[in-house]
């Protein structure tokens, strides 16, 4: 009888046991998954960076991206039509004034010039022909005015022999009168001889001058030919560094192209792009920090254009000199323009996507054991490239997510793990 007791009473049991322990594991399962549920959202610590709220000095500044460029550019332009044979330079290569950049070739001009010689050597011929003929009818007008002066002389002596004859009845009136005509009419000759002869350095001089202007003008001319032809080497005028050869080798080119274009390297400032909003507040004459590659200079703002253009104004800082030594145009330069120094402000870094435009900011705090996030909003005060002044939301010592959360902006809380 104990023996069938027993074996019932361990079969009911069993028949208890069973259910009552699926119950308890099913419990535990809904709670655990009820806790996971509820748990709040994790993130990986080596996925964000924090801040921490301080009170401190507020930098004010905007930072702008642009690059150094030369203020002083010279285009090297070609006088003359020809064939582009060689280019001596390229770009970057520095050069002197002299040096060559491109050699070109024209043989029509080559042909005008050899032309031009030819005829220079035959009016300088003709010239020299000239001045000796010139001398020839020199002396003829010499030989002439002598013999008429002598005509007339000779002349005039018979006419005085007949006069004095002519008294004592030796000749007559009309052979007088006849001897008489003859005299002035020598006279005449003799007169217009002499007058040819004093008026011949005028006609001289005359013909020398034209004959000189001609020689001037063809001389003129193969200098000018010459001086195209040696500028068919294209040559850098000033000094500086060769931004870019707008031609090829074997190139056709008209007169008037700017083969290249050299700057001053001497010269330079950095010319960067700031947004129309911080552009209001950026004038000449702010300090300013260059970050140009490793290195970091300081320099000052120098002008701002007046027009908007792509929503952003052009702004040129200047550099010191020594600065400016070993730097070359074109190389990339971030420009932090300070506008005001805030004196104990609380301020924190500036978070990731944070428009120039807000004066709210949803942020997660971390707890003290950075375990833990929590969101919360604060109100903004002034911006800064780097910087953000807090009005109202925290206070210092809290420290801030500055990573972009916005996929978890509408989570209370993360985790941070």
């Amino acid at each position: 009888m104990d023996v069938q007791r027993s074996r019932r009473s361990s079969r009911k049991l069993a028949r208890y046991l069973v259910p009552a322990v699926l119950v308890v594991v099913l419990a535990g399962l809904a709670l655990t998954a009820w806790s996971l549920q509820s748990r709040p959202p994790a993130i990986d610590a080596d996925r964000i960076w924090t801040g921490e709220v301080r009170h401190d000095e507020m930098l004010r500044e905007v930072s702008a991206a642009g690059r150094l460029t030369a203020r002083e550019t010279r285009a090297v332009t070609n006088r003359n039509d020809g064939v582009v044979e060689r280019i001596a330079v390229l770009p970057g290569d520095g050069v002197q004034p002299g040096s060559l950049l491109v050699e070109m070739s024209s043989p029509q001009l080559e042909d005008a010039l050899a032309e031009a010689r030819w005829e220079l050597a035959e009016a300088n011929a003709e010239h020299v022909l000239q001045v000796a003929e010139a001398d020839n009818r020199r002396l003829d007008l010499v030989a002439q005015a002598v013999a008429a002066e002598s005509e007339y002389t000779s002349k005039k002596m018979v006419l005085e022999a007949q006069q004095e004859l002519g008294e004592r009845g030796v000749y007559s009136e009309i052979e007088i009168e006849r001897t008489r005509l003859s005299v002035e009419q020598l006279h005449r000759r003799m007169e217009a001889e002499q007058a040819r002869l004093e008026r011949f350095p005028e006609s001289l001089k005359a013909e020398q001058q034209a004959s000189e202007a001609r020689l001037n003008r063809l001389r003129e001319r193969v200098e000018r030919l010459e001086s195209n032809v040696e500028a068919l080497s294209i040559v850098a005028s000033h000094p500086g560094v060769v931004r870019e050869i707008n031609v090829e080798e074997g190139e056709q080119l008209v007169a008037g192209i700017a083969v290249a274009r050299i700057v001053n390297t001497e010269d330079l400032v950095a010319r960067v792009r700031v947004s129309e909003r911080d552009a209001a507040l950026v004038a000449p004459g702010l300090p300013a920090t260059l970050e140009i590659g490793r290195h970091v200079h300081a320099g000052q703002v120098m002008r701002v254009e007046p027009t908007v253009r792509d929503r952003s104004v052009t702004v040129d800082i200047a550099l010191g000199e020594e600065a400016a030594k070993g730097l070359r145009p074109e190389l990339s330069v971030t420009a932090r323009i300070e506008l005001e120094r805030v004196e104990d402000t609380l301020v924190v870094e500036r978070p990731v996507g944070l428009s120039s435009e807000a004066t709210t900011l949803t942020v997660f705090r971390l707890d003290p054991s950075g375990d833990r996030a929590e969101r919360r909003q604060i109100e903004l005060g002034r911006m800064s490239s780097r910087e953000i002044e807090v009005v109202n939301g925290l206070v210092a010592g809290d420290r801030i997510i500055l990573a972009d959360l916005t996929e978890w902006a509408d989570q209370p809380v993360l985790r941070i793990r």
